[in-house]
């Protein structure tokens, strides 16, 4: 039985995570949470571990109490919910920083996957930054690794985003021109919007289903629109 375990999980991404985890057999799951309760709706058979990611001493729970062979980051926030910039890094940098950093201690490595964002390639601004900064920590801790980098989230979010919600509405007809028009571009593909549930099923699929030992990949524009062309290549 394969134990994965999910931080990030009452996101939007990581609650696609965890309804595909619910419908597996293969595997066991667990959700690192700060309030107990919040995925009963979801999962009937997700273990929640209330966790304090500001708590070094919480960390040496991974691989001990918390049994891990994959762990899928799905960790993020806005500077509006976050407050500042700095309160922003740590949730998007610090705390993945800190479970790459645990995780690489362990005798077996566990395969990590990471969400980050298009654009982090070649970084502008904090938000990307930011991202890269988590991205290279990642690689940095020499753990196997995928990480995906999504445009535009499609799916229902617990808080009202308008610029989000405006750019959903318009997502619809530009991904059915774009599959008419231009299935294999590159470029278009790269910051076409997506499905969350597209998202989660790309970081399970490469990280469950078809794992690399010493798999270091990164999913963007068609791979992770289609990532079975990920499977037996970078």
């Amino acid at each position: 039985m394969v134990h994965v375990v999910v931080a990030g999980a009452t996101g939007l991404i990581g609650r696609e995570l965890i309804r595909q985890l619910e419908a597996r057999k293969d595997v066991e799951f667990t959700a690192l949470v700060r309030k107990a309760g919040r995925l009963r709706s979801i999962s009937g058979r997700v273990q929640e571990a209330v966790f304090d990611f500001d708590d070094a001493a919480a960390y040496e729970r991974l691989g001990t109490e918390i049994p891990c062979d994959v762990f899928l980051c799905a960790l993020g926030t806005t500077i509006g919910i976050a407050g500042s910039p700095e309160a922003f890094r740590k949730v998007d940098l610090e705390y993945p920083k800190a479970l790459a950093e645990r995780l690489a201690k362990l005798e077996t490595k566990p395969v990590f996957g990471a969400v980050s964002s298009v654009g982090a390639g070649q970084p502008k601004g904090l938000y990307l930054t930011t991202k890269a900064d988590m991205e290279r920590a990642l690689v940095d801790s020499g753990l196997p690794y995928v990480i995906v980098r999504p445009s535009l989230l499609l799916g229902s979010r617990t808080e009202f985003r308008l610029g989000e919600r405006v750019a959903q509405l318009l997502a619809g007809p530009f991904l059915f021109f774009a599959k008419m028009l231009a299935p294999q571009s590159k470029l278009l593909w790269k910051y076409a919007p997506i499905e969350a549930s597209a998202v989660a099923h790309a970081l399970l699929l490469t990280c469950l289903d078809e794992p690399r030992v010493g798999s270091a990949r990164i999913l963007e524009g068609l791979k992770l629109h289609h990532p079975i062309f990920s499977i037996g290549g970078e």
